[in-house]
């Protein structure tokens, strides 16, 4: 079976009359992207580097697809080569990618903002949003529970590290540290919004300090405690 020839690739015959990837037919906006992809990895490169792309092969040897990912290669002439080190084949070989908007490699960062035109000012966030950012840290350590569940939780608790642990215990998995780091000042923020909308707890009744019977009286009299209050208390 004869290898496969490579394909010479002129972008602009493939591109909308505005240089965009074309929405149909689905065959050639396909082919467009993928091409589009080699040039926004190979554009950048200078000439005789090489640089591997996250582009599956898409070659079947042996009626089997191939697993490799496709390398983009500058080549003297400037053109770029896009190719397959694993199972040794060319794909695409293409010139006139200059003008296009992907020569600079991927395209500069935009803000919210100017993209949706609306004010996206961050807001303090309330308890629903509260429970959202709760509800992912409680996902990314492998809790099963919910965020209404760990709000319990914390009104039950005396100390932050008591529902912590309590938290972290209910981990199907152990998790790692990155993500435990990530989980606890979502959980502090939590204890503080809940403790603060939770009414103080009473003090607990002070104990009165025991008086031995041989004792001095506190009373001041001199006595032992057994011949002085000790006997009107128990008369009382």
């Amino acid at each position: 079976m004869a290898e496969p020839k490579v394909t010479v690739v002129n972008p602009a015959h493939w591109l909308d009359e505005h240089g965009a990837i074309p929405h149909e037919p689905v065959e050639l906006r396909n082919r467009a992207l993928r091409v589009a992809q080699c040039i926004e990895y190979g554009g950048s490169l200078k000439r005789g580097h090489a640089r591997e792309t996250l582009i599956p092969c898409k070659r079947r040897p042996n009626r089997a697809s191939c697993p490799g990912l496709m390398w983009v290669l500058k080549q003297s002439d400037d053109a770029i080569l896009a190719f397959c080190m694993t199972c040794k084949c060319d794909e695409y070989l293409i010139y006139a990618w200059e003008e296009t908007q992907w020569a600079e490699g991927p395209m500069e960062a935009v803000s919210v903002a100017e993209m949706a035109g609306v004010d996206v000012t961050p807001k303090p966030p309330g308890p629903e949003s509260r429970d959202e950012q709760l509800a992912r840290a409680l996902t990314l350590i492998g809790s099963p529970l919910a965020p209404a569940e760990v709000r319990r939780m914390i009104t039950a608790a005396r100390v932050p590290s008591e529902f912590m642990h309590a938290v972290l215990g209910s981990c199907t998995i152990g998790p790692d540290l990155s993500s435990v780091e990530r989980c606890i000042p979502v959980l502090i923020n939590v204890w503080n919004e809940v403790q603060g909308q939770s009414p103080p707890r009473p003090p607990a009744p002070a104990r009165k300090a025991k008086i031995g019977p041989n004792e001095r009286c506190p009373c001041g009299s001199g006595k032992k405690y057994k011949r002085c209050c000790m006997l009107e208390e128990r008369l009382r």
